[in-house]
């Protein structure tokens, strides 16, 4: 336990999280800091609050968007305060600047990540200076210094990066690695007789989501970078180079797929399944200490012998299979075999990515540059005919950025009538929980208030313990470096070091303690119930209406993806291109359908339509693809000796009864069932014959042959087509019930 923990220490101070909250709390802390040991305190916080406005808008990105994302949220920043500190006296005014405001920050997000947190750093500067009591004297003074403090961040950004062009990279790079490490861990649980496999699943599912989320800011910020696709530096020649291993790597896990309630009955009371369990615990160790190493920036070395610990596994196993008396029996065995050669691939994969972190690898090797790695990214148009064509209601942007201006108008208000104090803390919970999507805002609701209230404890207790200054100080820099550093890691704990910080910030500036400590609470409390009610009402987001546009475009991706590995049996023209970019679409289309699905079950219950049934598609979604992967891996590693004609016919059935599902779940309306092909039959008598021949060969004490050879090769095929096809017939079941959502 306490090694697990230690590693968890290690690969968080490594992470870009911490990373980035040290360099928010030094660009916070710094002008501060001088100002108010010159007895300028007001001064310095203002600058402090311009640097932090602009450290939220400072998503990781290529030195292009980074520099650009500085320049327009220093701008937007500036005519923020601006305008909120002329308007100040004027309530009226200023009630509709917030509302207008609101909505344009919120409109934001239509640009994606970067768009949306520049949005919350406007929103953020909006109601940081409606805080304060200004002439526009000094409400052009306060932008003046607010304006210095955004530049002051923008350069030490700027600097940082040119210190260290790759550490953003490396770091989030190393983040996805250890992701994809937790998703091998949690599918190794597959092979614990005592864990349900129904949780498992969802577990593998949800992860998932995590792993494909990782690989897309991998490639937004690797594949985009000039000097990567030129494999130009050994440094990023190595990580694009770590990264396709990567994505290779995960296609393999997936390739692992096979019958888990067969394998735990098979296989119960031996110690095949729990040999097989340690090893792919510690393929996933493994893995995880490279991807602490990748963001570290170190040089990695084995653990373990993993090619030894596989072996004593395989022992394992082929001792049992030749326990088994008939070849029929051993021959139902070689999807498990499967298993093995697949591991025996990671293992060697692995050796490569720790030869690739000390940059050995890296001098030798090449990738292939017609892969066109721009390909694999998405581009973002941040133009005004994207924002216009957002300004309607079918966009689930533009009614949220409604909510939001009503939510912020409605707490202004709100504040003002009840006469609070301090009424920009209801407009800051407000701006930071209200999500485009309810279960999001939800949850973002229950994470502020619980973490305000434990924070707001904490202090309290700080405050009752100490009055002494220096100590409140030292505990307020810890605070604010684990406020910024767990904001985009674990929220709840991020608002847990806020609070205090807020709390502590207020004893130095307006000396009320405990009057400070309920009144956050409080205001809390309304922010987070205004937050809450308003996107329940107003124009709500239902999950369910998406879910059956996610499951016809994952149909469409998995329909492409095996489209390119019948290539690979029919002996057409293979373009690894074309092949990889349908296995990216598969994967963002199934974790778009995972999310959304979790999403759903967050949200009401009368919300959650044919949940379980949903549930069942989306679980079949990721065994069709896992499926496919088998098929794509085999013919990848083992180049197909014995092409069948079956092949092609199967294929193409299977990729029609894809376009029937994707039809079903589009108009409800479901054609004639088309008859299974004679080739399902036709494969079956081959493989039945030449068991049969085999049974007699080994009979005779012959060894290899090339019977042998064709029939493991037509049963690990046969098996995956069959699984296909079973995957299919289940998923037109599960299809019916989004149908009735269109309806």
């Amino acid at each position: 336990m306490q090694e697990r923990w230690t590693k968890e220490a290690k690969a968080f101070i490594f992470s870009y999280h911490f990373s980035n909250g040290l360099r928010t709390t030094l660009s916070v802390v710094v002008p501060s800091l001088i100002f108010g040991l010159s007895g300028h305190l007001s001064t310095g916080i203002a600058i402090s609050m311009g640097a932090l406005c602009t450290a939220l808008a400072d998503v990781p990105g290529t030195i292009i968007h980074k520099r650009n994302g500085l320049i327009i949220s220093t701008i937007l920043i500036f005519l923020t305060a601006l305008g909120t500190g002329l308007l100040l006296p004027y309530t009226p005014a200023l009630v509709v600047w917030v509302g207008l405001c609101s909505f344009f920050y919120s409109m934001l997000l239509i640009y994606g990540n970067r768009g949306g947190n520049i949005g919350v750093g406007g929103l953020l500067v909006m109601v940081s200076v409606m805080a304060e009591h200004l002439t526009w004297q000094m409400a052009i003074e306060v932008s003046l210094l607010t304006l210095s403090g955004s530049i002051w961040y923008a350069l030490l950004a700027l600097l940082l990066w040119q210190i260290r062009p790759y550490l953003t990279v490396q770091q989030t790079l190393g983040e996805c690695i250890q992701q994809t490490a937790r998703y091998l861990r949690l599918r190794a649980d597959f092979y614990r007789p005592e864990k349900d496999i129904t949780t498992t699943y969802k577990d593998v599912l949800a992860q998932q989501v995590i792993v494909n989320e990782k690989m897309e800011a991998v490639r937004e910020l690797l594949l985009k970078m000039r000097s990567a696709q030129q494999g130009t530096t050994s440094i990023s020649k190595s990580m694009v180079l770590i990264f396709l291993d990567l994505v290779d790597m995960h296609e393999q896990f997936m390739a692992s797929q096979i019958d888990y309630t067969s394998l735990q009955k098979k296989f119960a009371g031996t110690q095949v399944i729990e040999q097989l369990h340690h090893t792919i615990v510690q393929f996933a160790d493994e893995l995880d200490h490279i991807g602490i190493a990748v963001s570290a920036g170190l040089r990695s070395l084995p653990h373990v012998n993993l090619k030894l610990e596989l072996e004593k596994s395989r022992r394992a196993f082929k001792a049992y299979q030749a326990s088994l008396p008939t070849l029929r029996e051993r021959a139902d065995l070689i999807p498990f075999d499967g298993v093995f050669d697949n591991l025996e691939h990671i293992a060697q994969r692995l050796y490569n990515l720790h030869r690739l972190t000390r940059l050995e690898r890296a001098k030798e090797a090449s990738f292939d540059h017609q892969l066109e790695l721009s390909a694999f990214t998405t581009r973002q148009r941040y133009d005004v005919e994207t924002f216009r064509n957002n300004l309607t209601f079918n966009s689930h942007i533009f009614r949220h950025a409604l909510r939001t201006a009503l939510a912020m108008v409605t707490g202004f208000l709100l504040g003002h009538a009840l006469d609070l104090s301090k009424t920009y803390w209801i407009l800051l919970t407000i701006m930071v929980i209200m999500k485009p999507g309810f279960s999001l805002t939800k949850t973002r609701s229950f994470q502020r208030i619980i973490g305000t209230i434990i924070g707001a404890v904490c202090a309290a207790g700080i405050l009752w313990l100490t009055k002494n200054d220096v100590v409140i100080f030292s505990v307020m820099l810890v605070c604010i470096l684990g406020a910024y550093s767990f904001q985009t890691y674990h929220y709840v704990t991020s608002v847990i070091f806020m609070t205090p910080f807020i709390v502590f910030l207020l004893h130095f500036l307006h000396p009320a303690d405990f009057e400070n400590v309920t009144q956050r609470v409080l205001d809390t409390l309304i922010g987070g119930g205004i937050a809450f009610l308003f996107n329940y009402i107003f124009w709500p987001s239902w999950e369910y209406r998406f879910l059956p546009d996610y499951m016809i475009k994952t149909m469409e991706a998995n329909r492409a993806y095996l489209q390119e590995v019948t290539n690979l049996y029919t002996g057409k023209p293979f373009s690894l291109i074309a092949y990889k970019l349908a296995r990216k679409d598969v994967h963002v289309t199934t974790a778009n359908l995972t999310s959304a699905f979790q999403r759903m079950l967050s949200e009401p219950k009368s919300k959650q339509k044919h949940g379980s049934q949903l549930y069942h598609f989306v679980v079949l979604s990721h065994s069709l693809s896992s499926h496919i992967a088998q098929l794509s891996g085999y013919a990848l590693q083992h180049r197909l000796q014995y092409q069948h004609p079956e092949y092609k016919d199967i294929m193409l059935f299977l990729n029609t009864l894809m376009d029937q599902v994707a039809q079903y779940v589009n108009s409800g309306t479901w054609g004639e069932d088309p008859a299974a092909p004679a080739a399902f039959h036709s494969l079956e008598e081959r493989l039945t014959h030449l068991i049969s021949v085999r049974q007699e060969q080994i009979n005779q004490g012959q060894g290899q042959t090339t019977e042998r050879e064709e029939m493991l090769e037509i049963k690990h095929v046969r098996d995956q087509l069959q699984a296909l096809y079973s995957v299919l017939k289940d998923m037109k079941k599960a299809a019916i019930h989004a149908a009735q959502i269109n309806d």
